[in-house]
């Protein structure tokens, strides 16, 4: 009898346990749920949260639907936005961008959806051109400076360089910004168009960019004309850039350049502004060493080649024009 009477109340608990289950509502599921999704998150399950947050969405939609309740957008963006950061902290970015797509449905003008879904794409997926092309297609819709920029920048790490070009200047007409004419410049000049990217860095100029940024411009146009085989306006930007910021590879630079145009006197002021900077510099000791040589001051030259006697790069030619003065 007893063993009857304790069959009958687990058949009882069990009736009421699935009549308290029957009695929930959708939208209490939904609500539940969504409960367990943020408690998933919180303890690093970040898919199995994303796949839960799903549901929540899913039962409360259908609450609306069947049940009549009103539509709680706030609720449902919300776990939207737990469900894509679910799945992109889970590194499960196929369904995170899935997510992302639902979310720009329901806001398609969002900046900040359509900017999330590009970098999944490029960064995550190796997928620039679709980043490129949402992009492209956001922009259509509503033109704006830094997501044309974007794209520019998109099809430089691509290495089309023509078309980010082509997306930096437009980038330039919505705002005369001084670093977009300073990307144009450097692409010009991997498209190996000199003579535009000395325009282009002759438009920054313009633009009264700082010191610092201006000294590296002026350094970047004195190697354009070395190229263009301009060697007057090479040395009037090294000197420039100089002038701004001192650079010992620059100040080298001029110095070789003086001396090879016998303009001694011009080498001697940078070879004692580099040896100020840099003591014992064996490079622009050489170079004092030859034009003291070269105009006669053997003696003075001769101190200076013995200076690189320890120099594995001037030790031979300096004991060659030792010996040479001596012999004289």
């Amino acid at each position: 009898m007893n063993k009857n009477k304790g069959i009958w109340i687990s058949i009882l608990m069990v009736m009421v346990i699935c009549g308290l289950y029957a009695e929930k509502s959708l939208e209490r599921i939904a609500n539940e749920t969504g409960v367990e999704a943020e408690t998933l998150y919180n303890e690093g399950k970040y898919v199995e949260a994303a796949k839960k947050f799903e549901i929540a969405i899913t039962k409360l939609n259908e609450a609306v639907k069947k049940d009549g309740i009103p539509i709680d957008n706030e609720k449902i963006m919300n776990w939207m936005k737990n469900t894509f950061n679910g799945y992109f902290k889970g590194k499960d970015y196929k369904n995170a961008l899935r997510i992302q797509n639902m979310r720009i449905k329901h806001d398609p003008d969002n900046y900040k959806l359509i900017n999330y879904k590009a970098i999944i794409l490029k960064k995550y997926m190796n997928k620039t051109s679709e980043a490129i092309a949402i992009l492209k297609e956001y922009n259509a819709k509503k033109k704006s400076f830094k997501v044309v920029k974007k794209i520019a920048g998109y099809y430089s790490d691509l290495k089309d360089y023509k078309n980010a070009v082509e997306w930096y200047e437009k980038a330039y007409k919505l705002k005369q910004d001084s670093g977009i004419i300073q990307k144009i410049a450097s692409l010009y000049l991997k498209l190996d168009k000199k003579a535009e990217a000395i325009k282009a860095y002759e438009d920054f100029i313009k633009t009264n960019p700082k010191e610092k940024v201006l000294a590296k411009t002026y350094r970047n146009m004195g190697a354009l004309y070395d190229e263009l085989k301009n060697s007057a306006k090479s040395i009037e930007y090294y000197e420039k850039s100089l002038t701004l910021k001192y650079d010992n590879n620059i100040a080298l630079v001029l110095i070789t350049k003086y001396y090879d145009n016998d303009a001694y006197d011009k080498a001697l002021k940078k070879i004692e502004l580099l040896l100020k900077n840099k003591s014992g510099n064996n490079e622009a000791i050489y170079f004092r060493a030859m034009i003291k040589y070269n105009s006669g001051k053997n003696a003075e030259a001769k101190t200076d080649f013995k200076k690189l006697l320890n120099d594995p790069k001037y030790s031979k030619i300096a004991k060659g024009f030792i010996e040479s003065i001596e012999s004289e």
